[in-house]
């Protein structure tokens, strides 16, 4: 695959989690459960042995970690939904805003390292 369609789609699930909105837990749920059937769908099933091995481990790596994640937004969301209190409420939230802005920086390193490719 070339760098550039590699790119679009790093770009395109930066902009899906940049775009989670964040007040209405209902509406979170549904843009967090499209988010996650396109990472799935688009980056989680390619196929990386087509290209060199040193980005390949890499990408593999960025993934694996994304996916991982991406397990753990849900419980992270339906937790926040069923915290009453702002004492729970608010560590819930950090938790949740913590995995999204590590999975942010998981797809500019992304489109960094295929930005670097000729």
């Amino acid at each position: 695959m070339l760098p550039s369609a590699q790119i679009l789609m790093w770009q395109q699930l930066y902009t899906h989690l940049t775009n989670l909105p964040t007040e209405s837990p209902a509406q979170l749920k549904v843009s967090l459960n499209a988010t996650i059937e396109f990472f799935e769908s688009v980056l989680l099933g390619q196929d990386l042995d087509a290209i060199p091995a040193p980005i390949a481990g890499k990408m593999r790596s960025y993934v694996t970690e994304s996916h991982r994640l991406f397990r753990l937004l849900p419980i992270d969301v339906m937790l926040m939904a069923a915290a009453r209190h702002p004492t729970t409420s608010q560590p819930r939230r950090q938790a949740y805003q913590d995995k999204v802005n590590l999975l942010l920086q998981y797809c500019q390193s992304a489109i960094e390292i295929w930005r670097s490719q000729p």
